[in-house]
């Protein structure tokens, strides 16, 4: 979660009993906080917003998933000072208790390190506790409703107090619902006043819309006439809001699409198109469609999709055809009907549907940013985001994978995996990365960089995933271009060693010097820039070069070659000190002195 929603919901939260004790402990650097709690009473935001609360403002927070901790991955190893969120509020009993297996290593992690972390636990699994942990069990409360309530309208500019929401139509549904429901429930509150009205108008037509219209929209349906009306609804449906002319004509492709006999009648002895919407319960503002009652639409929609499972597949071609086809549709509704049809298809679990059209819309570039738009909403789903990110990884890891397809995962991986997940968008991307060498340009390799840039540990991280990857038997090679790019510009506080370890895997498994040339130029132009005169980035080539005299002899030709160029930037040395200062280094490394002090030139450090 990035630091923009965690500020969103920091604004909008109340704290719950309970929610006190937890925020004590976490004062205390190097503490693990199990928090639990009934289903609906915000467990996992309070989860969010105590771990934002704690630290320094710098500090990082991120989520690590059940697959990553069961399988000891990295991604579950604390670093210094850092916030780890860890929700296990929706896992079965054994789950639990193998997540608790590993619990007491890593809390000594976290305490060594001045970490934190927050386990989210669900309630009925405290029994399955092992007795050592129940010293950091947190349990929490409902939170005050009417405060939640009044919070969340605030920002919209409705002021109203808890007593007021109290005593108001919203009474019934304060005790009773999830937190979750009550955000919905002030966003409908905010779209009912769009409407016009006082208060106990919006507040009437909210309370409408979060009741339960399974009923009313099935009996509506039962009592249309024929095939073209319920065609018709249902595209008002899918395109709530949309150019009332698009809805008529997409109609039309839907019966189509469905087989429906065509209507022989004459055009102008058909029934008026407003006519027909306005029959069917759809009115028309502004040239667009609209239902009057809120949240009329999505139970339309969700009432199709559950009770015609024969035509989801029909639905799903005129879905596409609609995306494909038809550019008088606008953006947002385009934008709006993919968003709905992914809602319904993920409430049916229909995951494979949603990644094969994924795969099918990568094919066309024109149709990238709706492929990334139903990767992404699938990322999000709270009971289907787990399967997306494996299927995402099975994807990078696939030989000869598609161009388009990668850019898409690529670029949801930056912007929806690894807000929450970093480690695993991390990872999903330098399997991308090492399958788009020779690309020109690097998409993804860009991508994977600029993640990594902006995050210290993420950095090392991929740093030490391309040590590995140089030194296994069978070498990754693409990873020593990977390489090469990530230390192009290294950061000071990267540790030499660490660089040096990639260097070496990048000597040994280049078949032609040519690969790494370059990057040792770049080093030495950096070379007359750097305080130390170079000699970081010097003492880290001619460690990685283990005594080869092949490569060290490599080097110095090299140094050569570069001294004789132009000094065509300011620069605090020239290009010959520096080339003279490399190459006093490689002669230290095999045993060579120079005979005259004199002739070695200024010592390291020295800018004369």
């Amino acid at each position: 979660m990035t630091l923009a929603q965690r500020e969103w919901l920091r604004q909008r939260f109340v704290g719950p009993p309970g929610y006190g004790a937890a925020a004590a402990r976490l004062e205390t650097p190097g503490t693990v906080v199990l928090l639990t709690g009934a289903p609906g009473s915000g467990r996992r935001a309070a989860a969010i917003v105590l771990l934002h609360g704690a630290g320094e403002g710098g500090d990082a927070l991120r989520e690590v998933s059940l697959d990553d901790w069961l399988k000891q991955n990295e991604s579950a190893e604390p670093v210094g000072g850092e916030r780890i969120l860890f929700d296990l509020s929706a896992v079965s009993a054994p789950e639990f208790i193998d997540a608790q297996s590993r619990l007491g290593t890593s809390w000594e992690k976290l305490r060594r390190l001045d970490a934190r972390m927050v386990m989210v636990i669900p309630r009925d699994h405290e029994r399955h506790l092992r007795p050592d942990f129940h010293q950091l069990l947190v349990p929490i409360g409902r939170p005050d409703e009417a405060g939640v309530l009044a919070r969340h309208l605030r920002p919209a500019g409705i002021e109203l107090s808890r007593t007021e929401l109290r005593h108001s139509v919203f009474r019934p549904l304060l005790g009773r619902s999830p937190m979750r429901e009550l955000q919905q429930l002030s966003a409908l509150l905010v779209q009912a006043r769009s409407a016009g009205g006082d208060f106990a108008t919006w507040a009437a037509e909210a309370l409408a819309a979060v009741k339960d219209r399974t009923v009313e929209v099935a009996e509506q349906i039962a009592g249309l006439d024929d095939g073209r009306q319920k065609a018709l609804l249902f595209t008002s449906a899918m395109l709530d809001e949309a150019p009332a002319d698009a809805v008529i004509r997409l109609s039309e492709r839907l019966l189509a699409k469905l087989g429906h006999p065509e209507d022989t009648q004459p055009r102008l002895d058909r029934p008026d198109p407003l006519q027909r919407l306005q029959d069917v319960g759809v009115k028309v503002e502004d040239e667009r469609v609209r239902f009057a009652a809120l949240a009329y639409g999505a139970a339309v929609r969700s009432h199709f999709w559950l009770y015609y499972p024969d035509l989801r597949p029909a639905f799903g071609g005129w879905v596409t055809d609609a995306v494909r086809e038809t550019p008088w549709l606008e953006s947002v509704d385009r934008q709006r009907l993919i968003g709905r049809y992914t809602e319904q298809t993920l409430r049916i679990g229909d995951v494979r549907t949603l990644t094969d059209l994924v795969e099918s819309w990568a094919q066309d570039p024109r149709l990238l940013p709706e492929a990334m738009q139903v990767l992404g909403q699938g990322l999000l789903s709270e009971a289907w985001g787990t399967e997306f990110r494996r299927r995402i990884y099975d994807w990078s890891t696939t030989p000869r994978l598609p161009g388009n397809l990668a850019r898409v995962l690529a670029r949801t991986c930056v912007e929806v995996l690894a807000p929450r997940f970093p480690d695993q968008a991390l990872v999903r991307l330098h399997q991308l990365a090492r399958r788009e060498l020779g690309a020109d340009p690097p998409e993804v390799l860009d991508l994977l960089l600029g993640l990594v840039r902006r995050d210290r540990r993420l950095y090392l991280r991929l740093l030490d995933r391309l040590c590995t990857g140089l030194e296994k038997p069978a070498p990754e090679r693409s990873d020593a271009g990977i390489f090469l790019a990530l230390v192009e510009c290294l950061p000071t506080w990267v540790p030499q060693r660490d660089v040096a370890r990639g260097w070496r895997g990048v000597l040994t498994v280049a078949r032609e010097s040519r690969t790494w040339e370059p990057a040792v130029r770049a080093w030495l132009s950096a070379a007359r820039r750097e305080r130390d005169g170079g000699a970081r980035l010097m003492g880290i080539l001619v460690e990685a070069a283990c005594g080869r005299v092949d490569v060290l002899s490599r080097f110095y030709l090299l140094a050569h070659g570069w001294a004789a160029g132009p000094d065509d930037e300011p620069a605090p040395l020239t290009r010959s000190e520096v080339a003279a200062r490399f190459c006093r280094a490689i002669d230290r490394a095999q045993g060579i002195e120079p005979l005259d002090p004199a002739a070695a030139g200024p010592a390291e450090g020295s800018t004369a």
